[in-house]
């Protein structure tokens, strides 16, 4: 059985510990308003834990993030039947992914490169791929750039799966959590959590172009919170090329930006952590990538995003660290 290790990056501001297996973010550690240290995303204290990781704890999330609706993933008119594990639909790439796998790693400036390969036909994706996931310390930022070829043309949809949780008590809910996300659109989720359905974000629940507390939210009755287990588990489309939120806690007096090149962020308020004997919304998922199950929205643009031998994959997401007064 391989070794799980875990690797650190440090600077004054941040402390980041990352394992070789799903290149997974196992904490993150900052300072709080009275200087005390503070990590702020959910993982196991038992590493071993993480072998299973039924929630993803942390874990670079591919081939593709969220659900392919029926396991079935069309390229030009070719149809590739993927692994099915989630009511027969593909979740986060299928069974043992590369979340679950252990990856190469390698120091780099300021920061640490993790690399794996995936070979045609992987959990029925097509295409020999490799994948690089660089986590890099630049002051308070902690930026993670995804990259990656292929042999022939495929469809790759990355993110990092982790749970935050700002307050200075892990066991707190997000409800008083401050939420600002620039988003004019939701994509609607059906029974089983595949998108289908663009909504404007005009008196709506779900609309934090303003900021708001989370606790105003989960406080409103809606089909779609009750569909995603009374909380959120929908994209956002951004505004702009580069995306932008911003979350704070107003106990910690920690406060997160979130940019990305991605068209779209899947939130998740971590509506199943009960049944793995977390506190039920003690968290908040930030999944920048493109709308699951390969969406398509013309009247707003939002279109799969292919790669080929000629073009790679190339992704950014960067978190942003402050206290405030």
């Amino acid at each position: 059985m391989e070794e799980i290790k875990v690797y650190i990056l440090e600077n004054k501001f941040l402390k980041v510990e990352l394992l070789n297996l799903g290149a997974i973010i196992k904490k993150i550690e900052l300072k709080n308003k009275n200087g005390n240290k503070k990590n702020i995303v959910l993982g196991y204290d038992d590493i071993e834990k993480y072998r299973e990781n039924p929630t993803y704890f942390g874990a670079v999330i591919g081939r593709t993030a969220g659900r392919i609706k029926d396991s079935k993933l069309k390229i030009n008119n070719k149809i590739f039947n993927l692994d099915t594990n989630n009511d027969g639909n593909t979740l986060h790439g299928g069974k043992n992914s590369i979340s679950h796998r252990f990856w190469n790693v390698k120091n780099i400036e300021n920061g640490l490169c993790f690399s794996i390969k995936s070979p045609h036909l992987d959990n029925g994706y097509p295409a020999n791929i490799e994948i690089k996931v660089s986590y890099i310390l630049n002051k308070n930022e902690l930026l993670i750039k995804f990259f990656a070829t292929t042999d022939r043309l495929t469809y790759l949809n990355l993110t990092n799966h982790s749970y935050f949780n700002l307050s200075d008590n892990p066991n707190n809910t997000i409800y008083n959590d401050i939420l600002k996300i620039d988003s004019d659109y939701l994509i609607e989720i059906d029974k089983n959590s595949i998108p289908y359905k663009t909504i404007k974000l005009d008196n709506n629940i779900f609309d934090f172009r303003q900021s708001k507390k989370l606790e105003e939210f989960f406080k409103e009755n809606n089909k779609q919170k009750i569909i995603a287990n009374d909380g959120i588990d929908h994209p956002y489309i951004f505004n702009n090329k580069i995306g932008k939120l911003e979350i704070e806690n107003l106990e910690s007096r920690i406060k997160m930006s979130v940019e990305t090149n991605n068209p779209a962020v899947v939130i998740y308020t971590a509506n199943y952590l009960q049944d793995i004997g977390f506190k039920k919304h003690s968290a908040i998922c930030f999944e920048t990538q493109e709308v699951p199950n390969l969406y398509i929205d013309k009247k707003i643009n939002i279109y799969p995003n292919f790669i080929n031998e000629n073009i790679n994959y190339e992704k950014y997401t960067k978190f942003t660290f402050e206290t405030f007064k």
